[in-house]
């Protein structure tokens, strides 16, 4: 019996295109492996850069720089694509943007139903709209979105994002906070509160923070006992979600760009983790119990501190499947059963 197809078609972020391709073949799919990652152009001549010029601005060739870049690696992906008897029951895309338009009409002929999903907000991703044509649901994960952008309101599909369930959980737990994310600027006051407060209430923190220039984000924060690595340096996501098991409690900070809700709050959901969070949101979910859940604001130190002396709470048995990559896969590709993953109605900020 043929098994069902899965096109997966992102770039290689922190290697969870792994994770999410051994999910997919954990749930009987057969995977067919798109990832690129889009490198910055440099431009080796003079002609070359009037060439760009002429097909953008005379020709209205919008992506001439993403074609040359895409170039390299279009045989090897079209082979893959045509390896695929008939149609791929279904295309999974994460990040558009780094496709160019031509290819993304290769995988539009090539699937039957095609997906996206992403991290960003829809503001974010407006420079890249013109490519939702391709797409049969065009799935955002934050709230503040529902109600954007009405003429694409039979393709924008309001859901969360989810916990992989295809791994054994491991039953070592470490004892500790665990922060795991990149530097940002707007988070920095978060951190270094959060971070300053545990150690005077004794709380054990095991934080490890990315980016480019690691010896910048350890002089910005300011923080000693943190592990700061490079993004060259930064363990695969696989690897990441074992530390998740170990750890006692789960700590997220916002990032401020968006709302939705990091993939570290479904990892608490997936692995019985408490979770301590800047997301404020959090509170308005299914999911969410005081007992689980703390909303850190920076002043709340004795509600803290009571939050870490409560037992977990743990969820109901279909709470949990309905945030599982399994469910989430059926949703998205209209397979029933499913359980539908909605977002909730929030009060404006």
């Amino acid at each position: 019996m043929k098994k069902t197809s899965v096109i997966l078609a992102m770039p290689p972020i922190f290697s969870i295109y792994q994770v999410i391709a051994e999910n997919l073949r954990f749930h009987g799919f057969e995977v067919v492996e798109l990832i690129y990652e889009e490198k910055k152009f440099v431009y080796i001549s003079l002609w070359q850069r009037l060439k760009k010029l002429y097909y953008r601005n005379l020709l209205r060739q919008r992506e001439y720089k993403k074609e040359q870049l895409f170039k390299p690696y279009y045989a090897d992906f079209m082979r893959k694509l045509n390896s695929i008897e008939g149609k791929a029951d279904y295309c999974l895309m994460i990040w558009p943007g780094v496709f160019p338009s031509s290819f993304m009409q290769q995988l539009r002929d090539k699937s039957r139903l095609m997906v996206h999903y992403n991290w960003e907000t829809l503001e974010f991703l407006e420079h890249e709209f013109y490519k939702i044509r391709y797409f049969d649901k065009f799935m955002f994960f934050d709230p503040y979105d529902m109600g954007k952008r009405p003429e694409y309101a039979d393709k924008l599909v309001p859901t969360t994002s989810f916990w992989f369930d295809c791994y054994p959980i491991e039953k070592t737990v470490s004892g500790s906070l665990f922060f795991i994310g990149s530097h940002a600027k707007q988070r920095i006051d978060d951190i270094r509160l959060f971070y300053q407060v545990a150690q005077e209430i004794r709380l054990p923190i095991d934080f490890h923070i990315g980016a480019k220039q690691p010896e910048i984000a350890k002089q910005e924060l300011g923080l000693e006992g943190v592990h700061y690595f490079s993004f060259d340096e930064a363990l695969p996501y696989k690897e990441n979600l074992k530390m998740v098991q170990r750890a006692s409690i789960l700590v997220d900070f916002l990032n401020n760009k968006h709302y939705g809700l990091s993939l570290r709050v479904f990892e608490a959901i997936g692995y019985d983790k408490k979770l301590i969070t800047t997301n404020d949101t959090v509170v308005h979910y299914d999911f969410y119990r005081p007992s689980n859940i703390f909303v850190w604001d920076g002043k709340n130190i004795e509600a803290l501190k009571v939050f870490m002396q409560q037992p977990y709470e743990p969820l109901p048995p279909e709470l949990k499947e309905k945030y599982s990559f399994s469910n989430w896969l059926r949703f998205a590709f209209d397979i029933e059963p499913h359980q539908a993953i909605t977002l909730p109605k929030l009060p404006e900020r």
